[in-house]
């Protein structure tokens, strides 16, 4: 367990530096949406969200990065292509939900940020990007953002109406792992 958690730290760490690289040099972002806080203010959770994350020690909050963030601002116009199939993650409870949720509420996503920092290593222009590759697979943020953003659809709330909770940090409380247990055998109903 300890070399499972140091191996994740260092990747952590690994991703984290380059993050910070590429961001250094300024890489221009494309024809998207960048969304801009609505207050320059750090919050202790915008504090922690810059840090680089350390698996072991439950990072609270990504929150506000200083990093664009990018989305579409309109629903999409032609069909969205489908996330991975989650039936190839059965062995990763967290994983296999929120690739099922990403399924359910692509529209959703596809209008979403995503506050870990896969903007600028991998390009992703919204939140459903991060689960139409592997990525997902393993990043507890993208994991707290698609679980938040699939309870607030159910609850009626639109997606400029999620952006602004994530924006405020609304979603960093999610249980990550109580939420894939308690989900896990449903998930596989919703196909």
């Amino acid at each position: 367990m300890y070399r499972a958690i140091t191996v994740l730290f260092l990747l952590t760490s690994l991703c984290g530096a380059m993050a910070l690289l590429l961001a250094a040099n300024g890489a221009a972002p494309g024809a998207y949406q960048e969304l801009q806080p609505s207050s320059q203010q750090t919050t202790p959770a915008a504090q922690a969200a810059s840090n680089t994350a350390n698996v072991a020690a439950k990072q609270e909050s990504p929150a506000k990065p200083k990093r664009p963030l990018t989305y579409h601002n309109e629903p999409p116009t032609d069909p969205l292509p489908a996330p991975l199939d989650p039936r190839q993650f059965t062995e990763n409870k967290a994983a296999f939900v929120t690739y099922s949720i990403a399924a359910k509420i692509r529209e959703v996503l596809y209008q979403e940020p995503c506050y870990c920092p896969c903007v600028r290593q991998r390009g992703h222009k919204s939140l459903l990007d991060c689960f139409m590759d592997q990525h997902g697979v393993w990043c507890e943020i993208c994991h707290k953002e698609v679980i938040f953003a699939y309870e607030q659809s159910r609850a009626g709330k639109t997606p400029a109406e999620i952006r602004l909770a994530l924006e405020n940090g609304d979603a960093w409380k999610i249980d990550i792992k109580n939420f894939a247990q308690a989900h896990y055998a449903g998930a596989h109903a919703w196909k």
